[in-house]
């Protein structure tokens, strides 16, 4: 069966402000929807929204036809957020680090394989026990990349998630883009750069909706 993740009529706002307003959004299982904009034209705030942390001013957001606020619990259980902010414990391990995040959103069901999994394609293995606070800037963005291994969710919001890597960790990043689409899931990502995968991608344009 597959999975239909649609917005309306949106309005995005933020300290007062409005970013975009009637702006709309649709994307099904195996594709990728890419959100395109200036710096501070709501890319951002859109992911928030679309994650059910934050509420738009007007518009709603639907899944399978279903109010996605209507039960957020259910929605959360579905996505996987890696927002710009890696929310990486500096004095934990990156084992830990992934361990704790486990905890929080999967709770205590055994993954070990996977979480080893989640460091080797990012090539952090070798640096697994050692404190997250030494880690370099890119590193850390892998390090908050290898939660999509973690937990199974149909649908990956993603911000900025190339900032920082090298080659190897774009080359492992398109890899697990791709294999989630291939697989019926659904990614969203605001980016600046371009990733070429090989699945379908649309791209939301968000200048385009009217201001004001």
């Amino acid at each position: 069966m597959k999975n239909l993740f649609f917005g309306t009529n949106l309005k995005v706002t933020k300290g007062g402000r409005c970013l975009a307003k009637d702006l709309e959004f649709k994307i099904e299982s195996g594709n990728m929807l890419l959100l395109n904009g200036e710096n501070g034209s709501g890319k951002s705030t859109l992911l928030r929204i679309m994650a059910g942390l934050s509420n738009p001013t007007s518009g709603k957001i639907y899944w399978n036809n279903k109010f996605v606020h209507d039960n957020l619990p259910e929605h959360f259980e579905r996505i996987t957020y890696v927002g710009h902010s890696t929310a990486i414990k500096s004095n934990l391990t990156l084992k830990e680090n992934l361990k704790y995040w486990q905890e929080i959103h999967i709770g205590g069901k055994d993954i070990s394989s996977q979480l080893e999994h989640s460091l080797e394609i990012f090539n952090l293995t070798t640096s697994s026990d050692s404190p997250a606070r030494c880690l370099s800037s890119g590193q850390t963005r892998k390090l908050a990349l290898a939660r999509l291994m973690l937990k199974p969710a149909s649908l990956w919001l993603l911000d900025e998630p190339t900032v920082g890597l090298d080659t190897a960790g774009l080359r492992s990043l398109i890899t697990l883009l791709n294999n989630h689409c291939e697989s019926g899931g659904i990614v969203i990502m605001a980016s600046h750069d371009e990733v070429r995968v090989e699945c379908p991608v649309h791209v939301l344009k968000i200048d385009n909706f009217k201001k004001g």
